[in-house]
């Protein structure tokens, strides 16, 4: 069931992509832009990845009942997490629908990243792990969402990279110091961390997070020269797909932090 559960994991990460990057978007970068119907693709994402969830984990024990599902999203901390994510999406959409003013936009973006989190290895590590992760994935949400957007907009120009580019540094820097922490929390140190599957995992992801630097690197020139660039945006977008199946991989497998607590128990 763990190739089921990562699939689970990459369209829960994809829906809250669309939805919390592209509101982002609409309003502070392109403005109406992408539609709404891209919004709409993101809430489905969402509902199919948090079925396939539940399907998948309660298949693993053997509950399968109606009720099963019931007691599991209601009486669990994953549970729970996955109906935090449907709650946060709809109000999401309703946002975005309604206009609501920026500050109840933005509670209802960290309701679905709050939610996302807890069916992570961040739930497991006490809330403000857990907030360390949700920065990690809003900062990532903003990246995506903004990059899809410009791919996407018919005229993108030096205006809207401008407009994008110190927003896209801020993001690199937050994914940077909160993926440090998280990584020591998780593994314990930073150096070696390549000698569990845990860490050959990760440095995949930082290694297609530097090719996508450097996709970013080569838009950004391109923009300035006024050339042709949405070969860029999309190498650079495709790298950033790439993250983030790479990163629905490492949520199903356990940290070196969690194999030691558990020997620690055994052995007790």
């Amino acid at each position: 069931m763990i190739p089921l559960l990562i699939l689970a994991k990459g369209l829960l990460y994809a829906g809250v992509v669309l939805l919390v990057g592209g509101i982002f978007t609409r309003r502070q970068l392109t403005p109406a832009h992408p539609a709404r119907r891209v919004l709409g693709v993101g809430g489905l994402l969402l509902v199919l990845g948090v079925s396939l969830t539940l399907l998948a984990t309660l298949a693993v024990v053997g509950f399968t009942a109606p009720a099963d599902y019931l007691d599991y999203m209601t009486q669990t901390g994953a549970g729970r997490a996955l109906m935090l994510i449907l709650i946060g999406g709809l109000l999401l959409l309703a946002a975005e629908l309604g206009q609501w003013p920026r500050l109840l936009t933005a509670a209802a973006a960290a309701v679905t990243l709050w939610g996302l989190a807890g069916v992570g290895h961040g739930a497991s590590h006490g809330p403000t792990v857990r907030l360390l992760h949700v920065i990690h994935a809003g900062a990532m949400c903003l990246w995506v969402g903004g990059v899809l957007a410009l791919l996407t907009l018919r005229g993108a120009g030096q205006a809207h990279a401008a407009r994008f580019t110190p927003i896209a540094t801020a993001c690199v820097c937050t994914l940077a110091l909160t993926g440090t922490f998280a990584t020591l929390e998780h593994t314990g140190r930073l150096w070696g961390v390549w000698d569990s599957t845990y860490g050959v995992t990760l440095m995949i992801k930082l290694g297609l997070v530097a090719l996508a630097l450097l996709a970013a690197a080569v838009a950004r020139r391109a923009f300035a020269r006024a050339l042709g660039i949405r070969p860029q945006l999309a190498l650079e977008l495709a790298l950033l797909v790439g993250v983030l199946a790479v990163t629905a991989t490492l949520s199903e497998t356990p940290p070196p932090t969690h194999d030691a607590g558990q020997m620690n128990m055994e052995g007790h």
